[in-house]
């Protein structure tokens, strides 16, 4: 029954105790109230001042990896805290720095063989690329080079066709002009011997007939006949002559006087003055002749030169013969 007491006794007086852990100023403080009134505070494990951390890679390196080994160390000393048991011993601070500086050392390699790893593998893939470019560039060279030769091949036959066609045209067309100049200047001199041969021929004789008609007025109508001179001066192979003289046949008069007969305008008059017909009686005249009986010279055109064209021959000239 005392046991049992007891045990009650001390489970109600831990019951009434609480712990609170707290850290101050970088350590580790537990504060224990017990049942009625009493305060006891323990002082735990305390951590490292923090650093000021550089801007250089290595000391930042260094640094953390001393901050690492101090986390580590509260760790294990917060366990054995905990537990009631001894805090670890603590290594001092020229071991964890040279401990950090092999770590950082190594670590350091390590990224630098690592870099160099990957530098190699940059390099043999830029010379993979330029090896490739390389190619590329020489068969794309190469086919231009081809497709430039095969071009100026093609321009130096198509220039030498259009030559030998312009040759040859300009040739026909030559040709063509030599053949019209040869048949005109042969049409030319064929014209001339033509001509020639007609002047050389003799002049025909002119001849005239001349018919002669009266009238009870006492007109003569006088026609002459000229076809001979026509006919010759249609030819164009008369030459100048003088103009021949054409005698006018005189009408025979009979021995009996003849009287003229009234004109129409004496008739006009003679009725105007009626007065003056009656008293004066008509009286008979001897006819005159209406026209001089001289001769006069008959007009004869002029001879004119007759031309005659020749017709070319037509040329067949095919199409862009002339340049």
């Amino acid at each position: 029954m005392k046991h049992v007491a007891a045990v009650v006794l001390a489970v109600a007086v831990s019951g009434c105790a609480s712990v609170k852990v707290e850290q101050r100023d970088g350590c580790w403080v537990k504060q224990v109230r017990t049942f009625p009134s009493s305060f006891k505070e323990e002082v735990g494990p305390c951590a490292r001042p923090k650093p000021e951390w550089s801007e250089d890679r290595l000391t930042r390196l260094v640094q953390e990896c001393v901050m690492h080994a101090d986390y580590r160390w509260q760790s294990s000393a917060m366990v054995a805290w905990n537990r009631g048991e001894p805090l670890p011993t603590r290594e001092p601070d020229e071991k964890v720095l040279e401990a950090c500086m092999v770590t950082t050392e190594k670590m350091l390699s390590t990224e630098k063989k690592e870099l160099e790893q990957r530098l190699s593998e940059v390099s043999k893939e830029r010379d993979s690329l330029r090896a490739n470019q390389e190619q590329e560039r020489e068969s794309y060279r190469t086919k231009l080079d081809a497709q430039r030769d095969e071009a100026q091949s093609a321009l130096v036959k198509e220039r030498e066709r259009l030559q030998s066609s312009m040759d040859a045209q300009r040739e026909h067309a030559q040709a063509s002009l030599d053949k019209a100049r040869d048949q005109m200047h042969e049409s030319n001199g064929r014209l001339a011997n033509a001509l020639g041969e007609a002047a050389k021929r003799p002049t025909p004789s002119a001849m005239a007939t001349a018919t002669s008609t009266s009238t009870s007025e006492g007109k003569a109508d006088t026609r002459s006949d000229s076809n001979s001179r026509g006919d010759s001066r249609a030819r164009g192979d008369a030459a100048k002559r003088s103009n021949p003289r054409v005698a006018k046949p005189i009408v025979a008069t009979p021995t009996s006087t003849m009287c003229a007969l009234p004109s129409k305008s004496a008739a006009k008059q003679t009725t105007a003055n009626g007065a003056d017909t009656k008293s004066e009686p008509p009286s008979c005249q001897p006819m005159q002749p209406a026209e001089p009986t001289e001769p006069e010279p008959s007009v004869e055109p002029q001879a004119q030169s007759q031309t005659a064209s020749v017709p070319l021959p037509l040329l067949s000239v095919p199409p862009g013969a002339a340049e």
